[in-house]
């Protein structure tokens, strides 16, 4: 088949494609729009019909060659929308467009499309002193003028769309020379073979590859470059090179032209193609011998493989032979050993299995004997030899001595579920044995111990009154018996348990003190025994309980509460609070002797299982502790609250005792445990002290009014304990009064009221034998009164707890003193005013009542003072202002001239 033929056959399929080409357009009647260089759309799209001047289709006007009977398939390459008319050089014009002037050039210097005149405007090419962006004026809108296509041609245009849609596909996929431009490896092959080359002679074969790259030569070299775009306008131009394609003629008219065009440019491209296709040819001819070379290779190959597949089927049927008269049979052999010792496995797990029935047994035996210590060591070997590790425990080794076989795990065997769950439960039980046995240890400890210690020696420790701290005191007969149950408890993994368990013993144990100090309902027969005492005098132990179980509920125990005489109340408290605080002492000792003997046998045991970070925790009873505590205030905070109402009534002295009580536990309950762990009994005392306080200042405004109406204001006998008080009084506006500060000592408290019984009846006897009827106020004495000595004595007590009772309460109190002095002026001169009093006016005794306010005038300044020194000393507490003595004073005085205007002598007569 002859070369021609061959490009007749590849160019015979774009004949379409130039008829199509070669009907006129109506699209030449107006102006084509710019498109971009780099823009590569597809030859498959259809052609707008509907389209107007701004479609992708660019116009080129030229002369049209006649048209050639052959052409080439290579031509569809060529992309009819990546024409640029800019582009094209030569002979070829492009039509100018409607908007360009003609003052403008093609010159590149302004644009490098050409006559554009937009890209000049737009980017300011020429008019470089323009300050504004470009106006309608200077870009002229095109007017676009109406698409109208003939349908002959549409649908020509269309039929020729799709008759050449499979080639354009074939194209699209075989157009890209950039990625692989094989023309520029062929010549660089051939180059390559040419320096190879040794022989001198040319033969036909070079002389025809000489030939073929002259050929090639022809070849323009921008076709081998790696850049290669063919919509590149000016790459485009280069291939046309002179050749018109009028594609801006798309005319009936014009097909000649365009026809002759295209065949020039397709014998062009058929010569350039022709040079590539034999160089091709020539390169593989002279590789055509290698290509026999390696098909004989190949069957080479091919026969040496069956002879080496033969071979390998006589080597499996040879070794099928040996498997089954030698190897076959060893594996029989070796099968048979192993089943001889999985059985004697087997038995020996039998054995074992019997072995552990047997030492259970024998464990239970020694557990019904109560030999915990010997049960748990067999306990121990037993779930060892469970696990079938007997590598450390020599009762395990002496058991299976002379087994031939590693233990077994029998873990899993479910024959031995209820066993180990035996072994589990008496492990469990031998816990809470010892566990008991250690609770009724440490119990008794505290008990003995709390029955070692007074309740006076306890007072003093609280009140710090002696150092001795007997409850730190550890004997090593107690410690080494602790120290030994600790040891059988980590054995049993129950000293947490344990420890937890202590925890409820010490709440109960607490409860326990506190129900054994209640009074409890007797029987009418044995109402007569009440001279018996609770335990023996001086020290802390159990109240002995009655015969009879007493049913004590809520609501008789309240009533029980509020019959006690308040002294009996307070010794109850008392024997409460000591008992306690020493129990609460001695827990405390406890946590840290067992603290520390359960670290020191966890280290020594070095469990690795055992996290010991998390055992410290579960081992530190403190937080037990720490609810007993709160458990003890909140019962005692209710067993004082019940009698609320009967603490408002008590006597100062009686009150600064229960207060003093309660401070002195709460402040225990803080030192031992270093928190404050709950404030209702704060908040029960701080509720007493408010009422207290208001029900002593109208209870003492009473008290005054009563003593004024049934005043005879006649002198008084003063005892010298009444001056005693004056004179302390007065000494406090400097310092407190020592006997003031006593008043919350309970432990010389209890000492001095029995001896005060006794001296208040000398005082009385000695008092009216002296017949001493006056009050010594700063070297002032003023004949005394009933109501005076009264009031002294209300404001006695007044300072006295002003000293003793939180500053929190000053102002109350510093309140209380003032209505006492304002209040016996009121009250006095209402007396003074009252016709009803004959008494008084008979007896004509004002100026008793006149010495009486003069010496409480003088205690006004003395309260005054006395305030304003505490105020100094507490920064949340301003005593009265000025002002308010001031008026009291004024008050006094205004009172004292009216006594003496009472007083006075009538007028003489007139002469």
């Amino acid at each position: 088949m002859s070369k021609d033929v061959k490009k007749d056959e590849r160019i015979g399929e774009n004949d379409d494609l130039q008829q199509a080409n070669s009907v006129e357009s109506p699209l030449n009647t107006s102006t084509p729009k710019m498109t971009n260089s780099d823009s590569s759309p597809k030859l498959t799209r259809t052609p707008s019909i509907d389209g107007s001047l701004n479609d992708d289709l660019v116009s080129v006007s030229g002369n049209v060659g006649k048209l050639l009977p052959s052409s080439r398939m290579s031509m569809d390459s060529f992309s009819v929308r990546s024409l640029d008319s800019s582009a094209i050089g030569g002979r070829i014009s492009s039509r100018p467009f409607v908007f360009d002037h003609s003052n403008h050039s093609g010159s590149m210097e302004y644009s490098p499309l050409g006559n554009n005149s937009i890209f000049e405007i737009v980017m300011n090419t020429r008019r470089k002193n323009w300050l504004g962006y470009p106006s309608v004026q200077d870009i002229p809108p095109v007017v676009l003028t109406k698409d109208i296509v003939d349908p002959e041609i549409q649908n020509t245009v269309m039929n020729y769309v799709q008759s050449i849609g499979p080639e354009c596909a074939v194209f699209e996929s075989s157009n890209n020379l950039k990625i692989i431009n094989r023309i520029e490896q062929i010549k660089q092959l051939e180059i390559h073979d040419n320096g190879n080359n040794n022989f001198g002679d040319e033969s036909e074969t070079a002389l025809q590859n000489k030939e073929n790259l002259k050929e090639l030569e022809k070849v323009p070299d921008f076709y081998f470059s790696k850049n290669f775009q063919l919509d590149n306008p000016r790459t485009f131009q280069k291939v046309l090179k002179n050749v018109d394609l009028q594609l801006g003629e798309l005319s009936i008219e014009s097909k000649p032209q365009r026809d002759h065009a295209y065949s020039e440019l397709r014998d062009r491209l058929n010569d350039y193609l022709d040079a590539v296709e034999g160089l091709l040819v020539g390169e593989i001819s002279k590789s055509s011998h290698k290509f026999f070379h390696a098909l004989g290779d190949v069957d080479l190959i091919q026969r040496k493989a069956e002879s080496t597949v033969n071979e390998l089927d006589l080597l499996v049927e040879n070794a099928d032979i040996l498997d089954k008269e030698k190897i076959q049979r060893r594996i029989d052999l070796l099968q048979k050993t192993f089943k001889r010792k999985n059985v004697q496995k087997l038995e020996q797990g039998l054995l074992q299995v019997k072995q552990v029935l047997l030492r259970t047994e024998e464990c239970r035996k020694l557990y019904e004997k109560e030999q915990y210590d010997i049960c748990l060591h067999m306990i121990k070997s037993i779930d060892l030899l469970i696990k079938g590790d007997g590598s450390q425990d020599k009762a395990v080794q002496q058991w299976v001595q002379g087994w031939p076989f590693k233990l077994a795990d029998l873990k899993s065997v479910p024959a031995l579920t209820e066993t180990r769950e035996f072994l589990t439960n008496m492990k469990i039980e031998i816990g809470g044995k010892y566990s008991l046995q250690l609770c009724s240890v440490l119990l008794g400890d505290v008990r003995n111990y709390c029955k070692s210690v007074s309740s006076k020696a306890t007072l003093n420790r609280l009140q710090n009154n002696t150092r001795e701290k007997k409850f730190l005191d550890i004997d090593e007969g107690f410690r080494g018996k602790v120290a030994n149950i600790v040891h059988q408890l980590r054995r049993c993994e129950e000293l947490a348990s344990a420890l937890s368990l202590y925890q409820d013993k010490c709440i109960a144990e607490i409860k326990s003190i506190i129900k054994s100090y209640l009074p409890q309902e007797t029987l009418p027969s044995e109402s007569s025994s009440e001279d018996k005492k609770i335990g023996t005098p001086g020290t802390q132990q159990y109240p002995q309980q009655q015969q009879q179980q007493p049913v004590n509920n809520g609501s008789k125990l309240s009533k029980l509460i509020k019959e006690q005489t308040p002294m009996d109340f307070q010794d109850m408290l008392v024997h409460i609070f000591t008992h306690a605080s020493e129990a609460l002492r001695r827990f405390y000792r406890h946590q840290k002797l067992l603290l520390d003997l359960s670290l020191n046998e966890i280290v020594s045991a070095n469990d690795p299982n055992e996290n010991q970070q998390s055992m410290i925790t579960q081992l530190d009873i403190r937080n037990g502790i720490n609810e007993t505590i709160r458990i003890l205030q909140l019962r005692t905070g209710k067993i004082i609250a019940v009698r609320r109402e009967l603490t408002c009534n008590l006597r100062y002295d009686h009150f600064l005792e229960l207060y003093s009580i309660c401070v002195l536990f709460i402040q225990e309950c803080e030192a031992v445990s270093g928190e404050f762990l709950t404030r209702y009994l704060s908040d029960v005392l701080a509720a007493q002290i408010k009422n207290f306080i208001v029900n002593q200042s109208s209870k003492n405004i009473r008290t005054i009014q009563r003593k004024i109406e049934s005043e005879t204001w006649t002198p008084f006998v003063v005892d010298p304990s009444v001056q005693r008080d004056v004179n302390d009084i007065v000494s406090s506006m400097e310092l407190d009064p020592i006997d003031w500060i006593k008043k919350s000592d309970l432990v010389r408290a209890s000492e001095e009221d029995e001896k005060n019984d006794d001296d208040k009846e000398n005082e009385k006897k000695e008092a009216q034998a002296g017949h001493k009827k006056s009050v010594v106020v700063e070297d002032n004495t003023f004949v005394a009164s009933d109501s005076l000595l009264t009031n002294i004595g209300l404001i006695k007590e007044v300072f006295i707890l002003a000293v003793n009772l939180p500053s929190a309460y000053l102002a109350n109190f510093e309140k209380m003193c003032y209505d006492l002095l304002r209040y016996f002026n009121i009250f006095a001169v209402a007396a003074l005013n009252d016709p009803a009093k004959s008494s008084l006016q008979s007896n004509k005794n004002y100026s008793i009542m006149g010495e009486s306010l003069d010496c409480l005038s003088r205690f006004v300044h003395i309260v005054q003072r006395f305030f304003q020194r505490l105020s100094n000393f507490n920064k949340d507490y301003s005593s009265l202002d000025q002002s308010h003595y001031n008026h009291l004073l004024h008050q006094y005085h205004m009172s004292s001239e009216k006594i003496y205007m009472a007083n006075a002598p009538p007028p003489p007569a007139p002469v």
